[in-house]
């Protein structure tokens, strides 16, 4: 069953640095992460404060992001983007009505 992850975060410096690094990984990593069951890849930043991160993933299984994040390499990208670790929570979809 497909899950929806979102990670919520601080960036650890001003976005345009950081999204130097985030697309630079990102683009590097897309292949493996597809491979791994990522389905979807979405990033969101506060208009108010340009720091304050939203990522939003779709994958094939929770155990599929479980095992992908806990890969020292994107832990070590984690480590350079963000202050402190993210906030990362797994959501299933209900079956709700939904627009």
């Amino acid at each position: 069953m497909a899950v929806t992850v979102t990670i919520r975060a601080r960036l650890k410096a001003d976005a345009g640095t950081i999204r130097k690094i985030h697309d630079q990984v990102t683009g590097a990593t897309k292949a493996m992460a597809q491979q791994a069951g990522d389905i979807s890849h979405i990033v969101y930043l506060n208009p108010q404060d340009d720091r304050d991160f939203l990522g939003v993933d779709v994958w094939g299984s929770a155990e599929q992001v479980q095992a992908f994040s806990s890969n020292p390499q994107i832990q070590e990208f984690f480590g350079n983007m963000f202050e402190g670790m993210p906030e990362v929570k797994i959501w299933v979809d209900p079956g709700w009505n939904k627009w």
